[in-house]
């Protein structure tokens, strides 16, 4: 336990908190060997990292530091409330008094032992906007369970995995999470496996149920299975679980610096909606309904006409590639069953949609006239391109060998992928 909490990321952030604030060593740091690295006491900063890395600690670094300004339960209510006033989707969640008691209630009553307020502490100062992100997601999680009649201590247990659903992203090197970097396979693994790191440190505090670290496991779970790290389906995942990945997605897109993200996330939800319980994500395409105005601009009514040809020629690439494959199939029967399974499931989505692939070049010519109409088929049309590029990242990360493969059958599907890759650029 204490190597997964001091690996060389979650290290570097824990020792530069104390460049901006006061962080003391509170009690010895000693290595797995008994050797003494820090003095009670000492005042920790970036300085001690190099000694610090050099060793296994005897116990995770966050059991042994305090920060002069850690987070506390004070803090998270106070955040939260700020959130409710200045954003209006997180304004709708608590347009209810009650409900506004519950929601701000339950986030500041959650178990919060010293170690995990610095951890917290860490993700605030330290991970970007990682602390903002986990309080986004307490909010709409905890409204999703007061629909689904959870009880307090259920809500408690709720918010609490919530808010520290992602602490297994400070052992994530920060250069992959940069907005232009491109994710290798390699690092994509690496990526998938924060919900294993956040379970394994929840699971040694006994402040929290299991349902918590059950939750935060379940995460990035989806109900038709194409989630990690498990690949689990509908009833298989809990209802916090459930929950919790379905407010990740909705505070995810929210917070991107896009147009219109509030009818993106609309478009997001019935597109997708083999991926997310149907009764919750009906109460979250309710309160999106409240929010979603229709604005006009010109200019990107020209370059969503342009998105919606470049899917079409997409899917083109995509029936070409098809025919091609079943001539490959004995040689990769299962990343070729995978693959096309996967975009069958796309192809289904952009029916039910509304715009199945075949129906894209008419569809556009019905609706030329109609820049409201264009603007939503171009959304669905970038959605389903960022789908197809979440397929093809999933294949590399499942098989992993594909990189390398001289099999025919794989040869053939890799240079597709690599191909079609390169067009959703």
């Amino acid at each position: 336990m204490a190597e997964e909490s001091n690996d060389e990321h979650y290290l570097k952030a824990a020792t530069e908190l104390g460049d901006s604030q006061k962080v003391l060593a509170h009690q010895a740091i000693y290595s797995s060997n008994g050797m003494k690295l820090v003095e009670r006491g000492l005042r920790v900063d970036s300085g001690l990292f190099e000694r610090l890395i050099n060793h296994r600690l005897q116990l995770p670094i966050d059991e042994s530091l305090t920060a002069e300004k850690a987070v506390t339960l004070e803090d998270l209510r106070n955040q939260a409330e700020a959130l409710i006033t200045q954003q209006p989707f997180y304004g709708r969640l608590a347009a209810e008094l009650s409900d506004r008691v519950t929601l701000l209630g339950a986030i500041g009553s959650i178990a919060l032992p010293k170690a995990m307020a610095f951890r917290l502490t860490v993700a605030r100062d330290r991970g970007g906007a990682l602390f903002e992100h986990s309080l986004q997601v307490a909010l709409i999680a905890l409204y999703l369970g007061i629909r689904q009649e959870l009880e307090v201590p259920d809500l408690r247990a709720l918010a609490a995995a919530a808010l520290i659903h992602d602490i297994g992203m400070l052992h994530v090197d920060p250069e992959m999470l940069q907005p232009d970097h491109r994710l290798d396979a390699a690092e994509r693994r690496q990526l998938h496996a924060h919900p294993l790191t956040a379970t394994m440190i929840v699971r040694q505090r006994p402040e929290y149920p299991q349902a918590v670290a059950r939750a935060i496991l379940e995460h990035h779970e989806r109900h038709d299975g194409s989630g990690y790290p498990r690949g689990l389906k509908g009833a298989e995942i809990s209802v916090m679980g459930r929950i919790l990945l379905l407010a990740e997605v909705v505070a995810a897109v929210l917070d991107k610096k896009t147009s219109a993200p509030e009818q993106r996330l609309s478009l997001i939800l019935r597109l997708n909606h083999s991926k997310f319980d149907a009764q919750m994500s009906s109460v979250i395409l309710k309160l999106l309904e409240q929010g979603i105005v229709d604005e006009t601009d010109s200019e990107q009514d020209i370059r969503n006409a342009e998105r919606i040809k470049s899917l079409a020629d997409d899917f083109d690439e995509w029936s070409k590639a098809r025919s091609e494959m079943r001539h490959y199939a004995a040689g990769a029967p299962v990343v070729g069953a995978f693959l096309t399974d996967r975009v069958a499931t796309l192809e289904r989505s952009l029916a039910d949609a509304g715009l199945h692939p075949d129906q894209l070049k008419s569809v556009c010519a019905d609706v030329r006239d109609q820049p409201g109409e264009v603007r939503e088929l171009a959304m669905l049309a970038r959605e389903a391109g960022w789908q197809l590029k979440g397929i093809i990242q999933d294949v590399f990360c499942r098989f992993p060998t594909l990189e390398t493969t001289e099999e025919p059958g794989e040869v053939a599907i890799r240079d597709w992928l690599l191909q079609l890759n390169g067009r959703l650029q």
